[in-house]
């Protein structure tokens, strides 16, 4: 299928109600799979649009129930970091740290890393852990995803329990301003 044309049924699929998107989301998913840089990088607007729906969606029945479907909404996760990562000034001011970091969630098959490398200002996320992580953050996959995301604040969410971090907090600390950043590119269309 065409990215524009897979474009026009996600727009379709926005537009129904929250059980009938939960129901499209898969099918959605598996029509992404192979087109998921071009849908982040040429259509932002729809590719927003469905991850703010996405999250009235139980994510980790979803993606327990499919492993190919787990694997491409990461995908779109960490493709959305990617490219925000190397595309804004203000995301690459806040990075000035070498910081690796896996994020594992606790109630579904959903394991990614993300590497930050201060020298050259880049940070790239992708599926899978590292071997050897400076954190690891674990929790629901509807917390993890709010971080990557930005809807989740790394310090508050921390201290409020709603997720584990294993490592020095100092590093913690110093990753919180970066993903905050990455949530500030984003306007949330309502």
């Amino acid at each position: 299928m065409a990215t524009n044309d897979i474009v026009q049924e996600i727009d379709a699929s926005l537009r129904k109600s929250d059980t009938e998107l939960e129901a499209a989301l898969p099918k959605l998913l598996q029509d992404i799979e192979g087109h998921v840089e071009t849908f982040v990088r040429d259509y932002p607007e729809t590719f927003n649009r469905l991850i703010e729906r996405s999250r009235t969606v139980d994510i980790a029945s979803l993606v327990s129930d499919d492993p190919v479907i787990a694997a491409t909404f990461q995908e779109l996760l960490w493709t959305r970091t990617n490219v925000l990562a190397e595309s804004s000034p203000e995301v690459k001011e806040h990075i000035d740290d070498d910081i690796t970091v896996n994020f594992e969630a606790k109630d579904c098959p959903i394991a990614g890393h993300l590497v930050i490398d201060g020298d050259e200002q880049t940070m790239y996320g992708d599926t899978g852990r590292l071997d050897d992580p400076m954190l690891e953050i674990t929790g629901p996959a509807t917390t993890l995803i709010g971080l990557i995301l930005g809807n989740v604040h790394p310090i508050r969410g921390y201290i409020q329990q709603q997720y584990d971090m294993d490592g020095p907090v100092h590093m913690g600390t110093r990753l919180a301003p970066i993903m905050n950043s990455l949530s500030e590119q984003v306007p949330v269309e309502r």
